[in-house]
């Protein structure tokens, strides 16, 4: 970071500096970094620095300032730096005047993302003076310094946060990321040219000298010739980058922590759901003939149906959730529909005003939001998600209504009811484990997790998801105190709080805070298990009191995946980490999971100068729609192609496997495959 931004202290008087990326693999301190690196500048008498600019997901700024007091603890007032932050500060006039106060004083500011774009954007502020205060402040002159913490944020060259943080003056800009190359190279280069303007060429350079030599040399069925390009462009663009991207990648923990395994888990799904997911595909969208090899209308409807899919191989009861959720918004009447499209930011969804104050600005925002809203930055590689409120927030929020990350069907088929999954699912099956193969894995290693007293992290992105995981919790206290079969098999209590706790989009900072806190607290034994959204809770928050994670579904963007993985496995870890990745065996989401490694493979050729086996050749969308069910009872199905090595010898819950569940015993080869993957960075 010095030599990168400053060089050399006769440097600094001289010329504006330059940038840098911090591509550390996550845990590995590179916040104590920035800490070290700042407090050394901006004190030193040598040098005219006087303020950074810390910009961060708005999750991460108590954090940064709990970093700042903890590595400052009993300094003397000249020997530390004052740290201030914005986010529990509320009217503009009294940010305008903590800004200038900084710029006057010196130290650090700390500040969200969203909140960064609105003030130098001058979003709902109307005096004339606020606005010059913030863009002096904020933009031109601006800070001596800018650190922007998970950078990748900034991959999407045409996103409002990114446009603000590019017109920033400052020059000496450092980018902290623990996945540099999420989806596409293109993404890179946005990255890239924020920290050095240029050194990449214009997009259509770059497409041309790097973009399309490497993914032609990608695929399995490249030729020679396009495989020998590929490997030789992929090394130039790694030696390019070589003097402003420093990769530490995961391998540089492994010395310091405890072993960590990793399990890809193909679940069998149900004969419910097996006949769902084949109405679906036959009769509500145009991959019925994809089954039988023709193209259909795959691609036109991708993520819709994904959304449908999804709820499918959860749990069947899903598909009903989904619909009282968008039935209680008006979803389906027409003048609701652009009320609906609304999406709320990630700014005011984890903001700390109370729940009150949440809706009050999310009616004002209105259709607006969905303009400007950066949450949707990953276009067609990553399911958009429509911020609103859930059970994340107000433990008293128990409301079946409330939505979820949604996305809205572009057109529906004619022949399409809203309610259509009537037809299959009642009532009564709203208490029945058993119809999900995922469900029925999870409560049994909740069970076994109990037993040798691990703690447990569940990732999904979908909160109906975890609407149904608490629902299922629920229903196992009052089935014990009832004297009925429970869905859990466990001898402890599951209360919210408690013994378990739930963090998404609506849970306030202050909370995330607290509940973390709680969980990692080694005298609480009861608060055993975490339910988190991927996107709201894969960032900034440390939970190594678990030392087992579940990734309950596949993202199509590899990098929340991993992210959710380096909650727990990171310094201060002292168990042995155990990650278990469920898949529905046959349907989307393992194809998805195949996208996700090819997506780490290209990461680790540009980024970390490795060379991957080419797994998979260039398939159409299409082949995303084929469904090949390996059914327990079914002597014709297809069986899968995958084969199923020796099961682990994992303490308890790996040598444990021979547990025999009906749909996923992983002890039963026959009955579910237990395939220990490995992703390119383990």
């Amino acid at each position: 970071m010095w030599d990168c931004c400053c060089e050399s202290v006769k440097k600094t008087n001289k010329n504006s500096g330059s940038g840098c990326i911090l591509a550390h693999c996550m845990g590995l301190g590179k916040t104590l970094q920035v800490v070290t690196l700042l407090h050394t500048l901006l004190l030193c008498d040598k040098l005219d620095f006087s303020t950074a600019l810390i910009v961060c997901p708005l999750n991460t700024v108590l954090n940064w300032l709990n970093e700042f007091e903890k590595w400052q603890y009993g300094f003397k007032d000249e020997e530390s730096l004052e740290v201030t932050e914005l986010a529990t500060v509320k009217r503009p006039q009294e940010r305008a005047a903590a800004l200038q106060q900084w710029q006057e004083d010196g130290g650090i500011m700390i500040i969200g993302y969203e909140m960064y774009r609105n003030l130098t954007q001058g979003r709902n502020i109307k005096s004339k003076k606020l606005k010059e205060t913030f863009q002096k402040t904020l933009v031109d002159p601006g800070p001596d310094f800018v650190i922007c913490d998970e950078g990748h944020i900034l991959k999407n060259e045409a996103s409002a946060i990114s446009k603000a943080m590019n017109s920033i003056k400052t020059r000496r800009r450092v980018v902290l990321t623990g996945t540099p190359l999420q989806n596409n190279l293109i993404e890179y280069h946005c990255m890239v040219n924020f920290i050095k303007e240029n050194l990449l060429g214009s997009v259509k350079e770059f497409r041309n000298r790097f973009v399309n030599p490497i993914q032609n040399g990608q695929a399995a069925d490249s030729t020679d010739q396009d495989v020998r390009i590929m490997k030789k462009r992929a090394h130039i663009l790694y030696e390019m980058l070589n003097g402003c991207v420093q990769r530490r990648d995961y391998s540089a923990l492994t010395k310091f922590l405890p072993p960590k395994h990793e399990y890809v888990v193909s679940v069998r799904v149900t004969p419910i759901q097996c006949t769902l997911y084949r109405h679906y595909l036959e009769h509500l969208t145009g991959a019925g003939n994809v089954v039988e090899g023709g193209r259909g209308r795959a691609g036109t409807k991708l993520f819709q149906d994904f959304q449908m899919l999804s709820r499918i191989w959860t749990h069947p009861w899903c598909l009903q959730l989904d619909y009282i959720s968008k039935e209680n918004k008006g979803y389906f009447d027409e003048d609701s529909m652009e009320e609906f499209i609304a999406s709320e930011t990630e700014e005011s969804s984890l903001s700390m005003t109370s729940e009150d104050e949440k809706q009050k600005k999310k009616k004002k925002r209105g259709k607006a939001r969905k303009k400007d809203s950066d949450s949707d930055s990953d276009a067609l590689e990553v399911i958009k998600e429509w911020n609103t409120s859930s059970r994340g927030g107000d433990p008293s929020s128990r409301n079946r209504a409330e939505p979820e990350e949604e996305v809205r069907p572009a057109s529906s088929p004619g022949t399409r009811s809203p309610d259509w999954h009537k037809e299959f699912v009642t009532e009564a099956d709203s208490e029945i484990l058993e119809h999900s193969g995922k469900m029925v894995l999870l409560f049994e290693i909740l069970r076994m997790a109990e037993e040798v007293e691990d703690k447990i992290l569940v990732f999904s992105q979908s909160l109906i998801s975890l609407d149904l995981i608490e629902d299922f919790l629920e229903l196992a206290g009052r089935a014990k105190e009832e004297e009925k079969p429970a869905p859990y098999k466990g001898e402890g209590k599951w209360f919210r709080n408690i013994d378990y706790y739930r963090l998404d989009g609506s849970t306030n900072a202050l909370n995330r805070k607290k509940w973390a806190e709680e969980f990692n607290d080694t005298s609480n034994v009861r608060g055993r298990l975490f339910l988190i959204s991927t996107r709201a809770g894969s960032l900034g928050i440390n939970l190594i009191g678990a030392n087992r994670v579940i990734i309950f579904d596949a993202s199509w963007n590899p990098s929340y995946d991993i992210q959710s993985i380096f909650r727990v496995y990171r310094f201060g870890q002292l168990k042995t980490c155990y990650v278990y990745r469920f898949l529905a065996q046959g349907t989307m989401e393992e194809k998805i999971y195949d996208r996700q490694v090819a997506k780490q493979s290209l990461s680790f050729r540009v980024v970390d100068q490795q060379q991957i086996e080419r797994h998979f050749t260039m398939n159409e969308l299409t082949e995303l729609y084929a469904f090949e069910p390996d059914l327990l009872d079914d002597p014709t199905g297809k069986k899968s192609k995958r084969t199923t090595p020796m099961l682990p010898k994992v303490p308890r819950l790996g040598g444990r496997w021979g547990y025999n569940l009906y749909w996923t015993g992983v002890g039963n080869i026959d009955v579910c495959n237990f395939c220990p993957r490995t992703m390119g960075y383990d």
